[in-house]
């Protein structure tokens, strides 16, 4: 007899049970009963909280809650949820009988769920479809002569096309193209000039890539507008449509993809002393609300992709939790993207002073994302990138 622990995902449970003879029906139940979910309920009312801790244990799980909930001296509480999936799927029949807000309860809780489950995203623009079942890398162009890595290298259309050249045949699906540095303090640049810096180059890089995806990394509608004319595929906003107004009802007219960061100020002054009491919280907040207005403002959101925004007004402790809790943003049913290339951060833990030597910091920062749900990686450096991603992949596709 040999034992041993393993950990899998639904559908990895699924296939072994298979494997080993198990019928489908049987795998199908079976693979639920293998996924722990623990779900923190904030506010939840006392009544429906203790009516929720029978309903969890009569349905094979559990249900923790504070002194004061069980002896109803408490309004309101924070109830902590736990069971399997298929637990789960039976709570809910019984949480839709019930009074005290439970039914509204259970439809988010399903919702979140799915959200969950769900792995399979397409960007679509101008005739062409990414798939994200996998990782898809996005390789950073900026002509720009100030950006806090790689300023000043490619500031003609000749180097930028080259470089584009390079991190495509490096595996890169996406280029994104950049006119302004965004690093902490960093100035404003005027309008004629940042379009003076991308709109030739992602004219250049459509000319000779009819296939790749190409973003424009700007806050600015006309800006935005003009890269879309030039051949640009999707819009990368590090305000989430905030800071111009027009924003959104391009992208909606556009039909583009467009990714909505979530940014604490300003680049100028995203740095002096953000605070968050909940960070995750908080980004939550943020893009549920950022989610809902631009869709009021005719996006579709099948092309909308957020990015938590790693170093854009955050402390450490800040970039830290983001990237330990960041499957919590697949709430959202939307592809989540991260940057974490060379940022500062890396420094502070590593003591790293030049950004190109922090690609090894770099690759290790985006581990748990790709292992919890992150579709596109922002990255400089491709080819070390897309090895270390084929080598992840293949060791969880195993």
């Amino acid at each position: 007899m040999f034992v041993t622990i393993r950990k899998f995902t639904k559908n990895e449970l699924k296939n072994f049970l298979l494997n080993i003879g198990n019928t489908h029906e049987g795998a199908d139940i079976l693979s639920k009963k293998g996924i722990l979910y623990t779900f923190v309920i904030e506010n939840i009312d006392t009544r429906a909280a203790n009516i929720l801790k029978q309903d969890a244990i009569a349905s094979g799980g559990d249900c923790a809650l504070p002194r004061e909930a069980s002896s109803f001296t408490c309004k309101t509480c924070t109830a902590v949820l736990i069971g399997s999936l298929r637990t789960i799927e039976k709570l809910l029949e019984r949480m839709k009988k019930q009074p005290f807000g439970l039914k509204k309860l259970a439809d988010e809780i399903k919702r979140l769920i799915e959200a969950d489950l769900n792995t399979r995203f397409e960007l679509k623009a101008n005739g062409k479809t990414l798939s994200l079942e996998r990782p898809a890398i996005m390789g950073i162009l900026n002509t720009t002569p100030d950006s806090f890595s790689d300023g000043g290298k490619w500031t003609t259309v000749d180097r930028a096309l080259k470089h584009a050249e390079e991190m495509v045949n490096d595996g890169a699906a996406i280029i994104d193209v950049g006119g302004e540095s965004t690093r902490p303090g960093a100035k404003p640049v005027p309008l004629e000039e940042e379009m003076k810096r991308v709109v030739p180059v992602i004219e250049a890089i459509r000319k000779n890539f009819s296939n790749v995806f190409i973003s424009v990394d700007t806050y600015k509608s006309k800006v935005a507008e003009e890269a879309l004319n030039a051949g640009a595929d999707i819009v990368n906003d590090i305000s989430g449509f905030h800071f111009d107004s027009r924003m959104a009802k391009l992208v909606a007219e556009r039909n583009v993809p467009a990714v909505l960061m979530h940014i604490k100020g300003t680049p100028r002054d995203m740095q002096k002393n953000p605070y968050y009491e909940d960070v995750i919280k908080e980004l939550c907040l943020y893009f549920e609300e950022t989610i809902k207005e631009a869709e009021q403002k005719g996006v579709k959101k099948e092309q909308i992709i957020i990015d938590p925004g790693i170093g854009f007004g955050k402390r450490l402790e800040d970039n830290l939790s983001i990237l330990k809790r960041i499957n919590e943003f697949k709430r959202f049913g939307v592809p989540i993207l991260l940057g974490t290339s060379r940022k500062s951060f890396i420094k502070m833990v590593t003591g790293e002073e030049n950004p190109e030597e922090r690609v090894a910091g770099s690759l290790a920062s985006i581990v748990r994302g790709i292992l919890n749900g992150v579709k596109i990686v922002r990255v400089h450096d491709v080819k070390e990138t897309k090895q270390f991603l084929d080598i992840l992949l293949a060791i969880e596709e195993a």
